[in-house]
């Protein structure tokens, strides 16, 4: 699969963290993978075939052309791809979609809406403009321009920004006690507009982001085992792995194998 990954101007990194677009002819073959819970919210423009997405162990329904994945907070799709796959993807930062629109990020949580659901107007736009692009480089010069129409309208919340992020940049193993001490909120305060800004409560994020970082682990390095990549991630135990692995797929770590190989992930920051 040819994958082609770009990076925003300086001026828009404090909502999008990179903007990818991926390309293959599959033919009649199928790739299908599931879709664990993960942190990330995600903007996918089909330029080609759609997917097509079973939710839930129901029927496989095919996504629209452009569509919103918002964070996932449990085993809930399993996707499937054929035919030419070419989809453009605008990868946003945490508190990014509600700087931009102001959409409550609760709203979003395991849902995958049609753009113009969430985004309205606003959507059918950035579908034109993307569309209208002749490659890699245009759609990205494209998205940004429509990006830089949306930023100049809002403020950042620099706490709830800045304690995302760095959740992130953490790979989950940040303590929250110490975020919520440096944002000058209350507990109660810092976790409401948190899960306002991002969707999740801030524990449940650095889970799913320590989570999703195991399984980026276990993909690139599939000779190592389990026990070196939760050390390194710094869960307490296997135990603790293990229990994490039940909330967010269903199955233990051992049956993580077949479909779970093929899972995109988003390229790292």
């Amino acid at each position: 699969m040819d994958i082609k990954r770009a990076l925003p101007r300086p001026q828009l990194r404090g909502v999008v963290r990179s903007f990818e677009e991926r390309h293959a002819e599959l033919g009649s073959a199928v790739l299908t993978w599931p879709v664990a819970a993960r942190p990330h919210q995600i903007l996918n423009i089909h330029l080609a075939d759609p997917y097509r997405v079973r939710i839930d162990g129901g029927p496989s329904n095919v996504t629209p052309d452009m569509s919103l994945v918002g964070p996932q907070t449990y085993r809930r799709a399993q996707v499937y791809l054929s035919g030419t796959v070419h989809v453009f993807n605008i990868l946003f930062q945490p508190t990014g979609l509600n700087r931009l629109v102001g959409i409550n990020m609760t709203c979003l949580v395991n849902q995958d809406p049609a753009a113009s659901d969430a985004l309205g107007q606003s959507a059918i736009t950035l579908d034109d403009l993307v569309r209208a692009a002749a490659d890699f480089r245009g759609r990205v010069a494209a998205a940004e321009h429509w990006l830089g129409m949306l930023l100049d309208k809002r403020k950042p919340d620099g706490a709830i920004d800045h304690a995302s992020r760095l959740l992130i940049a953490a790979r989950g193993n940040a303590r929250i006690e110490e975020l919520v001490g440096k944002s000058g909120l209350s507990a109660s305060q810092f976790q409401r507009r948190f899960a306002t800004r991002v969707g999740l409560t801030p524990k449940l994020f650095a889970r799913t982001i320590r989570f999703d970082r195991a399984l980026i682990a276990r993909r690139k390095t599939p000779r190592k085992s389990w026990t070196e990549i939760i050390h390194e991630l710094g869960y307490f135990d296997q135990a603790h792995f293990i229990r994490e692995c039940h909330a967010f797929t269903g199955l233990p770590p051992r049956s993580l194998s077949g479909d779970w190989d093929n899972i995109f992930f988003p390229a790292d920051d």
